[in-house]
């Protein structure tokens, strides 16, 4: 069960992966602010599938650096605009 939703939230990623690597500067933000949660929850549901807790730090942390990644992209970006 988790490995199938592991699978799901991996293929969900790649649109994500792929919208920040090619694109606009505004679909790359679309793209980083999309892949951030879902990178939290592949490391949530590896938390779940392994047992171990620090996981669920490493999760947080990248849900924290993801939202401000994404804030910092976007003042980048109101610059260039």
């Amino acid at each position: 069960m988790i490995a199938a939703t592991l699978v799901m939230l991996a293929g969900a990623l790649l649109p994500c992966l792929l919208a920040t690597v090619r694109g606009k500067p505004v679909d790359r933000l679309v793209g980083l602010v999309a892949a951030g949660p879902v990178a939290a929850l592949v490391l949530l549901l590896l938390a779940a599938a392994y047992g171990r807790s620090a996981y669920l730090d490493v999760a947080l942390i990248a849900a924290l650096l993801s939202f401000a990644g994404s804030l910092v992209y976007a003042r980048f970006l109101g610059r260039t605009l």
